[in-house]
């Protein structure tokens, strides 16, 4: 193996450690998003029963799913109640770091040195830490779609069936993974398109299609990538629907993305504006004080996108790569600015390929410097931005992890629900049937998560969207708005506690009368 190629395999080891120790402490500590909770829920499941049905309205593809399970195997975990925050969240945090190493694969592509920058960029970018602590599809997606691009790079330089195959796998995992995979997929097929013509037209090199991907090869990657898609959405050929609904969610889906207000499934809620994904990026400021941006990254990204625009080139597959990765992130960013439904941790889809791009942007702005001294002046100006990052990335993660000042913050899960749940689980300790004590929640919305979560350990804990008849649970959970509804239908006397399930979004906790004493009898002794 040449140096250089042992530096670059030393640098992203380095840099990968670096990663994991920035994404893994703590990990347990910021409370379970809903969405978090919903994910974890079907794992639990899917390991106890060994079933899972691909929802076409709902919860995404089963990657998630299936990938969790050797984590909770290998940790010893059989049912739901002994799994932790800290075992869900090392999967996306594993795909979130396995970015790097692929580096490796692309970096006679985009260079050794701009793939080390884009490691460390991947390494300390605020968003791509924070949302890789989070057990959601979003960080798997990002990382399938990295593989495929690779896959696709090498099969480019080397013509192997190999790379084709391995990047139809890539490509069936995405669709396994997210619906949103197809917005990827238009992103890629419009940089290929580009390149192809750039190469053909403008730098009139010789470029048959056919020669360059032979029918053959097209049909195994195919293949591949409807086996692995199929095999994951039948649930191993137990559910013979899921194939078919995982087209046929796509009416459901555009339904969404348009955000239409007169839909019952709160879509609308994540109506944002088209510049919602590039605000967050450039600047947010939600409290006096406190700032919040990964402009050096999009700054960088700008002059690496406008680097390869060059008719006569040294190294013309290089530029037909980075070409590729411009065009394929400006389509990517704009088709999520203009769909009005809107999520902050989608935007890492496009982020990484900003990042990727910010490497070639680095390696550009020192080599255009024509004085040794003014290269280290810029070298230390992108170093100490870079610290500023990754002190955001710190104060993101374990100074406001579950806090609105926080722009990567979502309607999270505020921290005195977490209260509530080890009020309840105080409460069955003095409940003859303890962990079998029954556990009334009602909400008409079905708005309860991430309870199931936090609530996972009890055993009777009913969910309920109309007002059970009789209403004699020992511990009854409401919103507010339906309190009197309650206070009617009461069989016993309830002690009453105020808890916060989100910010804006309340719970009473109602404890039988007697269950309280004798939990605050034991208190009082305990002082």
């Amino acid at each position: 193996m040449q140096k250089p190629v042992i530096a670059l395999v030393v640098a992203l080891i380095l840099v990968t450690i670096g990663a994991l120790a920035f994404r893994l402490p703590a990990l347990e500590d910021r409370p379970m998003h809903g969405d978090e909770a919903n994910q974890a829920h079907r794992t639990g499941v899917l390991l106890e029963t060994g079933v899972y049905e691909y929802d076409p309205a709902e919860h995404h593809g089963p990657t998630l799913y299936y990938f969790m399970l050797p984590i909770l195997r290998l940790a010893g975990v059989d049912n739901f109640g002994e799994t932790t925050e800290f075992q869900f969240r090392l999967l996306p945090v594993l795909f979130g770091v396995a970015l790097i190493p692929l580096l490796l694969l692309i970096s006679d592509g985009l260079g050794r040195r701009e793939a080390v920058v884009a490691a460390v960029f991947t390494a300390i970018s605020p968003a791509m830490v924070f949302y890789s602590r989070y057990f959601i599809q979003e960080t798997l997606l990002v990382t399938f779609t990295f593989a495929a691009i690779v896959c696709g790079w090498r099969y480019y330089c080397s013509r192997r069936l190999g790379w084709a195959v391995a990047a139809g796998l890539s490509l069936g995992l995405m669709h396994a993974t997210k619906e949103t995979c197809v917005l990827a997929f238009a992103a890629m097929a419009g940089g290929l398109a580009v390149a192809w013509v750039w190469a053909q037209y403008i730098q009139g090199r010789e470029a048959d299609i056919r020669k360059a991907l032979p029918a053959r090869h097209i049909i195994y990657a195919m293949i591949a990538g409807a086996v692995v898609s199929v095999v994951l959405f039948s649930s191993f050929f137990t559910h013979a629907r899921g194939p078919l609904d995982s087209i046929l969610t796509y009416g459901s889906y555009i339904g969404r993305a348009a955000a239409d207000p007169t839909r019952d499934d709160g879509a609308h809620l994540h109506h944002h504006p088209w510049y919602f994904y590039l605000q967050i990026l450039l600047f947010t400021r939600l409290v006096p004080g406190t700032w919040w941006s990964e402009g050096l990254i999009v700054a960088l990204a700008v002059i690496g996108a406008v680097t390869p625009w060059r008719r006569h080139e040294t190294n013309p597959r290089r530029g037909d790569l980075i070409r590729f990765l411009t065009v394929y992130t400006i389509l990517l960013t704009a088709i999520y600015s203009v769909i009005p439904y809107k999520t902050p941790w989608c935007l890492i889809g496009f982020l990484h390929g900003m990042i990727l791009l910010a490497g070639v942007g680095t390696v550009t702005i020192v080599r255009l410097v024509r004085y040794r001294a003014l290269q280290s002046l810029v070298i230390l100006v992108v170093v100490a931005l870079s610290i500023q990052l990754a002190m955001q990335t710190y104060r993101a993660n374990f100074v406001f992890p579950a806090d609105r000042r926080n722009p990567y913050v979502y309607a999270h899960t505020a921290p005195s629900l977490v209260r509530l749940a080890e009020r309840i689980e105080e409460i069955a300790e003095h409940h003859p049937g303890g962990e079998d004590m029954p556990v009334f929640v009602i909400t008409m919305d079905g708005d309860y998560w991430p309870l199931p979560w936090y609530l996972r350990r009890m055993n009777r804990v009913g969910y309920f969207t109309t007002m059970p008849d009789p209403l004699e649970a020992p511990v009854l959970v409401a919103p507010p708005d339906i309190a009197p509804v309650v206070y009617e239908n009461l069989q016993y006397d309830y002690q009453i506690q105020h808890y916060a399930l989100r910010p804006g979004v309340l719970m009473i906790l109602f404890i039988r009368q007697d269950l309280w004493d004798e939990f605050m009898t034991t208190r009082v002794n305990d002082g």
